[in-house]
């Protein structure tokens, strides 16, 4: 059998990037990747501009100004943001200038309000109406102010093409008048669940049957990892039904079936998938989900409306919750990162200590459901969670996941590395 790693680096190597993208509406883009680098078309600002409020001013009037000896100066006007300013700062005067504001010809700095005599308690407008004010310090020529193109420049390079798309290049691209942005298209991912025992939730569950939660969960995963899932159902344990859900998935970027890949009789994706394609491998060396299989299926093999030269890459993922999960997380998360054009797409991994023993040797590398705390500023980990609340209950529960070696037992106090779990916020360390 495959190691895990081997397993993922051929996964690697037969997913590709998106070759299509698609322009949208700023807002919509969120988590997707540039296709381009985007340069800026402006000098921003255009023209100086005030960083406080305050009062905009000639700095050789205040050259002698202090707390012990302010200076006078009238007040000529008011400047606001947005409003171009109706005359330049006469000698001896004062122009009052609220932050952003174009800066007056004739000023040269800006003086901030907590420097003069503006009362320090007021809410909006000043209630006195001042025809003059004073001034308790000395500025000198440009300070508090905003020199144009200090933000940027134009033909500056604001996002590399590979960005990903998040709040603060959303602030830029608005800031820079951009609504539209070219991206890599989101791929869309057929979700198939298999087998003759599974009935929706919302249904009475009769004899023998249990419900169908991994095309749930996978679904959930897809969205959560940025890409588009595509519910295609319930297939049943024969090739038929089988064939029918997946040739509806050939539309798709990629295919993820669960369960009905080990070594029943009526295991039929890894024979079905043989048929239409290539498996690439069959079972990886690590539990649980060690019957996982990954394939490429040809495009033309089923009555798919579509006729494309790529094969459709299949993650075959096992049929038991924990496993199915395990293997989206360690196979198919890297697997959709990459199609969606992002470069870092290694699990984030973090030294913990263990807190509890798992003194069981296992035969293969074994996953476990674990929880992962900070602690006076140290990592550490809870490995036994299964064993105090249950395979359903711990997995809910847990925040990371632990793959402990094969062959090793781990004691508390043992250093082991720790994959983190974003999947709940109101479960992170």
């Amino acid at each position: 059998m495959l190691s895990y790693e081997d397993a993922l680096k051929k996964v690697l190597e037969n997913v590709r990037v998106m070759e299509e993208t698609e322009e949208k509406r700023l807002l919509d883009c969120l988590g997707q990747v540039t296709v381009q680098d985007i340069h800026s078309d402006l000098s921003l600002p255009a023209l100086s501009t005030s960083i406080p409020d305050g009062y905009a001013v000639r700095s050789a009037d205040i050259k002698e100004a202090g707390r012990d000896n302010p200076v006078t100066l009238r007040i000529a006007g008011t400047v606001r943001a947005g409003i171009a300013p109706r005359g330049p700062v006469p000698p001896g005067a004062a122009v009052r200038i609220m932050t952003g504001s174009i800066l007056p010809d004739g000023a040269d700095c800006v003086v901030r309000f907590e420097d003069t005599d503006e009362p320090q308690d007021k809410n909006g407008p000043n209630p006195h109406n001042p025809s003059a004010v004073k001034i308790y310090a000395q500025v000198a020529p440009g300070a508090n102010v905003r020199e144009p193109g200090s933000n940027t420049s134009k033909g500056v390079l604001i996002l590399p093409r590979g960005t990903v798309i998040g709040p603060a290049q959303v602030s830029a691209l608005a800031f820079l008048g951009r609504d539209r942005i070219r991206v890599v298209r989101r791929p869309v991912m057929a979700v198939i669940a298999t087998g003759d025992e599974l009935i929706n939730p919302g249904k009475r569950l009769s004899k023998g049957k249990c419900y169908n939660c991994n095309m749930a969960a996978i679904a959930s995963l897809v969205t959560h990892y940025g890409g588009i899932p595509r519910i295609i159902g319930i297939a049943r344990d024969n090739e038929a039904s089988l064939l029918r859900k997946i040739g509806r998935g050939m539309t798709a970027d990629a295919i993820i079936t669960s369960g009905g890949v080990s070594k029943g009789d009526y295991d039929l994706v890894r024979l079905l998938l043989a048929k239409l394609g290539k498996i690439v491998f069959s079972r990886i060396n690590m539990g649980p989900g060690a019957a996982v299989a990954f394939g490429l299926a040809d495009r033309s093999s089923t009555s798919s409306s579509i006729r494309r030269e790529t094969p459709v890459p299949v993650f075959a993922l096992a049929g038991p919750p924990a496993g199915c999960m395990i293997n989206f997380e360690t196979l198919v998360r890297p697997a959709l990162l990459k199609m969606r054009g992002l470069s870092a797409i290694a699990h984030s991994s973090v030294e913990a200590t263990a807190v509890d023993s798992v003194l069981q040797k296992m035969s293969m590398p074994f996953v476990r459901w674990t929880n992962l705390r900070k602690v006076d500023g140290e990592y550490r980990v809870m490995l036994n969670m299964v064993e105090k609340m249950g395979p359903l209950a711990s997995m809910v529960a847990a925040n990371s996941l632990t793959i402990i070696p094969e062959g090793h037992a781990i004691k508390a106090g043992d250093r082991i590395q720790v994959l983190p779990l974003d999947w709940r916020r109101d479960n992170m360390f």
